[in-house]
């Protein structure tokens, strides 16, 4: 359904569109990766004495790699309903925003395996007043898109991202760059609307398109804001701007 279509529809009739779309995306992501842990479990449990080690290791990666997606769609969908409840409360206290970077890198699990990352500090300074663990959730949820989508045009194998972070005048931020074919101008900001997928592709890769609306609901809490733009020579670029709250 085109902007123009629904754009066209009464209140009534876009929330049953936004319902039907809530449930068709959940269905199919949270079967998806379950069928491969199941199916590969299945198969070690049935074949374990007669499967080669490398096989073994091989069915044991694609059912963990599963189980953390799974777990990352299952929060992301608790996470939405918390917020829409208007359910979560910041708490401010000192940290730093390459502390968020960190967290955030820790949680993403097999994800960033899978292409090459590069971490800078740049700005004045580091330390900042915010909400350390809404403040990394943030971050993991840009890095998961830029991961899934950051492909290199000039090598299809693996994704590249590049993270900047600091804090400059009350403000702190955090810069992630993929090297992706970028989002077009007239589409930057339905990204951060439920279930969006703007790719074909995007239909057949498991997701349910709450990742980045979620961080714009967690930037808000923080009186902060993120913001999309494509990068000169190529990939998305989202920054995500951190209000320093001990300037207050």
């Amino acid at each position: 359904m085109t902007p123009d279509d629904l754009s066209s529809l009464s209140h009534d009739e876009m929330r049953e569109y936004l319902h039907r779309q809530m449930l068709s995306s959940v269905s199919h992501d949270l079967k998806t990766p379950l069928a491969t842990i199941i199916g590969s479990l299945e198969v070690m449990t049935m074949l374990y004495d007669k499967l080669p080690e490398e096989k073994r290791r091989s069915l044991i990666s694609s059912a963990l790699t599963e189980a953390f997606r799974l777990d990352y769609f299952i929060t992301n969908i608790l996470d939405m309903a918390k917020f829409e409840a208007a359910a979560v409360k910041p708490r401010f206290e000192a940290c730093r925003m390459g502390q968020l970077v960190q967290d955030s890198l820790s949680r993403l699990g097999p994800l960033k395996a899978r292409g090459e990352l590069e971490v800078r500090q740049v700005g004045e300074r580091d330390e900042i007043f915010t909400d350390p663990m809404l403040g990394s959730r943030a971050v993991g949820l840009v890095l998961h898109n830029a991961f899934k989508h950051g492909i290199r045009k000039y090598d299809t194998a693996e994704p590249y991202v590049e993270i900047e972070h600091g804090v400059t005048g009350a403000e702190g931020f955090v810069r992630i760059r993929d090297h992706g074919d970028g989002i077009p101008q007239d589409k930057q900001a339905l990204v951060f609307d439920k279930y969006t997928r703007l790719q074909r592709a995007d239909q057949q890769n498991a997701g349910t398109g709450l990742g980045l609306t979620i961080c714009r609901h967690i930037m808000k809490l923080l009186d902060g804001r993120i913001e999309l733009a494509n990068h000169p020579e190529g990939g998305a670029v989202f920054t995500l701007f951190y209000k320093d709250h001990q300037a207050d």
